[in-house]
């Protein structure tokens, strides 16, 4: 018997938000567009930079966005005899009905102020989805569009479940008459995600932390060119033979050459990294490691010729 969650409001808002990220996206394009002449020869303005930045932010967030707003409108909750299953985007929550100790409703459930204590996860307009503590400390999984109160939550010996069944008299009058017939297959305690989100990556900060100072460096020194590129002179000097001697004097535009090589060289450590991280994380550690050692190097290099 599948049940459907208590309010759609969250998702439908969710989705209003798409709408307006979506559109500050395409105004952003269009801007980088109508100023973003780009040349091999020339570093790229701070504006087109910004901007730059600015539609990947906006498009990232786009993204996660329309995901839970999705996930949103279409939470529901099917149970059987064999348990519970909390749909959730891309991810099913598994609870045996052999597990399931009380099913009780939210009103009775003793909480913090504003419901649970320690939420965390995604909540906007009522939805909330992810962990939370009771006011027991037992750790409650939360996938609910209602205030606890209006909530009905399941007790496993772990768990506590918060849900909101459209109609939560029919859910509870549901678990009580399967409950005796016994289950038919055996399931597990567990969540279930799609592959993709399931990755060790997506929980692995120092590999998210390597990953975001190269781009950080890299991103750093292109800005720096941009600024102080007007302000070189027509040439410098880019090496010096062992007397100290200048040996190699070229126009300043070659030092553009040091950013886009960098850059170039940086797409390929992370291609190679997230390539091989899945059968070997140390190797990735070093591409990405490696990635940002070159863009110090780089920096190095910029600072030493500029003088």
């Amino acid at each position: 018997m599948e049940f459907k969650t208590f309010s759609h409001r969250s998702g439908l808002i969710g989705l209003a938000m798409v709408g307006g990220l979506a559109a500050v996206a395409v105004g952003l394009g269009g801007a980088l567009v109508s100023r973003g002449e780009v040349s091999l020869d020339r570093p790229l303005p701070p504006l087109v930079s910004g901007l730059g930045v600015a539609l990947l932010l906006d498009l990232v967030l786009l993204g996660l966005l329309l995901y839970w707003s999705i996930a949103a409108l279409r939470l529901r909750y099917r149970l059987d005899r064999n348990g519970l299953v909390i749909c959730w985007g891309a991810s099913r929550l598994v609870v045996p009905i052999e597990r399931i100790q009380a099913v009780v409703p939210g009103n009775q459930i003793r909480a913090g102020a504003a419901g649970w204590r320690a939420f965390r996860g995604v909540g906007w307009a009522g939805l909330r989805a992810g962990r939370a503590r009771l006011a027991d400390d037992r750790l409650a999984r939360v996938y609910t569009t209602a205030s606890l109160a209006h909530s009905t939550v399941l007790f496993t010996p772990d768990y506590a479940y918060v849900v909101s069944p459209r109609d939560p008299g029919a859910f509870v009058k549901a678990w009580q008459v399967r409950r005796p017939l016994g289950p038919t297959q055996f399931w597990q305690e567990e969540e279930q995600r799609a592959w993709l989100l399931d990755l060790p990556l997506w929980h692995d900060r120092p590999a998210w932390a390597l990953i975001g100072l190269g781009l950080l460096a890299n991103l750093a020194l292109h800005s720096y060119l941009a600024l102080v590129f007007e302000q070189l002179p027509a040439v410098l000097t880019f090496h010096f033979d062992l007397l100290g001697q200048a040996d190699r004097i070229a126009s300043r535009t070659e030092i553009l050459r040091l950013p886009q090589v960098a850059s170039l060289m940086l797409v390929l450590d992370l291609a190679l990294g997230f390539a091989v991280y899945g059968r070997q994380r140390m190797a990735a550690y070093l591409l990405w490691g490696g990635g940002l050692i070159l863009q110090l190097l780089v920096w190095g290099a910029v600072i030493t010729i500029i003088g």
